[in-house]
């Protein structure tokens, strides 16, 4: 059904922060972009809606729903705890193959670095954490961390396009393969929870600044990149 595509495509532009919170999204706008009459683009902004990804405002019209400040630093205080625990359980498992992989990811994510494309470098980071992650064995654990995490993209998104936050965090991911060979479990840890800080600080800084719409005046004549 056409509503189901306008919803999947809209909901993966919110989720990746290709559409930012409080950009307005115009009917007729979305409708030209992806080839559909504005029903079920109406239908899909519904939806949206129930899941709390849109707000539809009385005479506004709809906008990209805000993460609140309480609810971003609620997630990132769990992400934190789950984060450092997945690293402390995959330190006592690791193996040799699985840390020379994961310097590879660190490799890769390096190269992308230079390209201006921060889907695909969010993407490559993912990699990287989940095989740290994945090394511990717990597919729960995974799961979870992998969840907050998707419900933070819009501030991962906006964090990862400043200026000095990508050779910040790649230097970070290179002291953590450093800290992986030499078993190092307390600064590892410790490292982690520096990891996850400026992203959420960036956002809580600017959660109160208005983000301009419509939708046309922002993107690209492309589709929604792929995560």
């Amino acid at each position: 059904m056409d509503s189901s595509r306008a919803y999947a495509h809209l909901e993966k532009a919110i989720l990746i922060g290709e559409l930012k919170p409080r950009e307005r999204l115009v009917e007729f706008e979305l409708a030209e972009r992806l080839g559909l009459s504005r029903t079920p683009i109406r239908e899909a902004l519904r939806r949206l809606e129930e899941r709390n990804l849109v707000r539809i405002l009385p005479r506004r019209g709809a906008v990209v729903a805000d993460l609140s400040p309480e609810d971003a630093k609620s997630i990132y205080e769990v992400r934190v705890c789950l984060e450092t625990l997945a690293t402390r359980l995959a330190l006592g498992a690791i193996t040799p193959q699985q840390v020379a992989q994961i310097a590879e990811l660190e490799a890769a994510c390096a190269r992308l670095a230079s390209g201006g494309d921060i889907i695909a470098l969010m993407a490559a980071n993912d990699r990287f954490h989940d095989a740290i992650y994945g090394a511990a064995g717990n597919s729960c654990l995974l799961d979870l961390i992998r969840q907050l995490r998707q419900r933070v993209n819009l501030i991962r998104y906006n964090a990862w396009s400043l200026p000095d936050r990508i050779g910040r965090s790649l230097a970070e991911h290179r002291q953590m393969v450093r800290m992986l060979r030499a078993r190092d479990a307390a600064g590892l840890g410790k490292l982690v929870r520096k990891h996850l800080g400026p992203a959420k600080d960036v956002y809580l800084r600017h959660s109160s600044a208005s983000i301009p719409g419509p939708v046309a005046s922002k993107r690209r004549a492309r589709d929604t990149p792929r995560s």
